[in-house]
């Protein structure tokens, strides 16, 4: 999706209900599968794809609970350090790989979380085989500054695989002012261009760039996790009962699952557009 749709011709009621196109027809066509992709495997997919062997220097950026730092060390045999500026998830990730050592000790041996920041990274300069970004740099203002940093740790060749949440046209600065805030967003961080334009600026170069829509979310339905038919639901909940949810939970958290659940129906309906970046150094 590239923009809002351009002006429709208004059509009589006629038009309207005398039209002959058999809309059971299309609405069987509409529920066949478009064989929508499931998303970490995709992204692995991509990792692997770099050809970087065992041994790889990894930084997992915004690695929140580690669970990807985990799998990188897993699947691939890399050396992966995890950034991570919340303390909760500092805490929740040393706690599962505590318990990741005693699994498979070995694939453990190789990962570590640590505090940090993606506008300050610690890594020396031309150190970094592959950087692993997913779903954060929303809650990052200063993109310019990310992304510098990523090319100063980046080694020449060095791969970043970033996967984040754009805006479409469909999505009004009404709704944006009133979504984000909540749940720490910058609305300019889910600008495509202003984010593709920090990539540039930093040296970086865009390899490949994969838009999903609502891909991944349709794969989540078809395979019956259901998740955006759920916060459908809770959305609707929530508008019509708000004042229970907000004396029983306060306004802080009301606010912010109401955020969490139009995130996923607004990939649905176009207004979101996920995408993922291989960059190149």
């Amino acid at each position: 999706m590239t923009g809002l749709p351009t002006p429709r011709v208004m059509r009589s009621i006629d038009d309207v209900y005398g039209d002959p196109f058999d809309d059971e027809e299309f609405d069987a066509a509409l529920n066949e599968s478009l064989a929508p992709r499931n998303l970490n495997r995709l992204l692995f997919d991509l990792v692997a794809g770099t050809g970087l062997p065992p041994g790889s220097i990894a930084l997992d950026v915004g690695a929140r609970d580690g669970r990807h730092s985990f799998e990188l060390s897993r699947r691939f045999g890399f050396v992966v350090r995890g950034v991570e500026p919340v303390r909760r998830n500092l805490d929740n990730a040393a706690r599962d790989l505590a318990a990741f050592a005693v699994a498979e000790p070995e694939a453990a041996a190789r990962v570590r979380v640590e505090e940090g920041v993606a506008e300050k990274l610690t890594d020396p300069t031309g150190s970094v085989d592959l950087i692993w970004c997913r779903d954060v740099l929303v809650h990052v203002a200063d993109l310019e500054t990310v992304f510098g940093e990523f090319r100063r740790v980046l080694k020449p060749g060095g791969r970043a695989l970033v996967y984040q949440m754009t805006a479409t046209d469909w999505l009004t600065p009404a709704e944006a002012a009133f979504m984000w805030p909540p749940a720490g967003i910058h609305a300019a961080s889910l600008d495509p261009q202003r984010f593709e334009a920090a990539i540039l600026g930093a040296g970086l170069v865009i390899e490949q760039c994969i838009q999903l829509h609502g891909e991944a979310r349709e794969r989540l339905e078809e395979d019956g996790v259901a998740v955006s038919s759920k916060q459908l639901l809770q959305v609707s909940r929530m508008l019509r009962n708000r004042a229970a949810y907000e004396e029983r939970f306060g306004t802080v958290a009301y606010e912010y699952m109401l955020t969490d659940c139009l995130w996923g129906v607004y990939q649905m309906i176009g207004k979101l557009n996920p995408r993922i970046y291989l960059l190149s150094a």
